[in-house]
């Protein structure tokens, strides 16, 4: 069982480490270049999704790092990996396409699923509450 935590913690760092990275990219060089690309795909209201959805990486990937609400934070991930595929991969086709959104996808759903307890804020937490039930310290 701690091989398998292990592991998944490990996972959960470097899928941290890649919505960080995506969402500080989108600023890279100002925010206007993800704006005109948002337009380009007749997302509506491109100025404001282009901020939401980056800020939405960076505070989610930072929160993935830390293990802190990984479930709440990988759901919210997930629904903009369905956004990317849906607006911007699918018509790519699956190879070269959305297969590593997919990926992305399937591994946020591991974490909805199980959550994050080893090496994460959500596991001292939840010790603590478990403590404070039972009157413990």
């Amino acid at each position: 069982m701690m091989k398998t935590e292990v592991g998944i913690a490990f996972v959960r760092l470097v899928v941290g480490v890649i919505f960080i990275a995506h969402g500080l990219d989108k600023f890279n060089g100002g925010i206007e270049g993800t704006v005109a690309f948002f337009e380009s795909l007749s997302i509506p209201s491109p100025d404001l999704m282009a901020v939401v959805v980056a800020l939405v990486e960076i505070v989610a990937g930072l929160a993935l790092l830390l293990g802190l609400l990984t479930r709440l934070m990988s759901a919210i991930l997930m629904i903009v990996m369905i956004g990317a595929v849906y607006m911007v991969k699918l018509d790519q086709g699956f190879i070269g396409g959305f297969e590593f959104d997919l990926l992305l996808f399937v591994v946020l759903l591991l974490f909805v699923i199980n959550g994050s307890l080893f090496m994460a804020l959500d596991g001292f937490l939840t010790k603590k509450k478990k403590r404070q039930r039972f009157g413990r310290r």
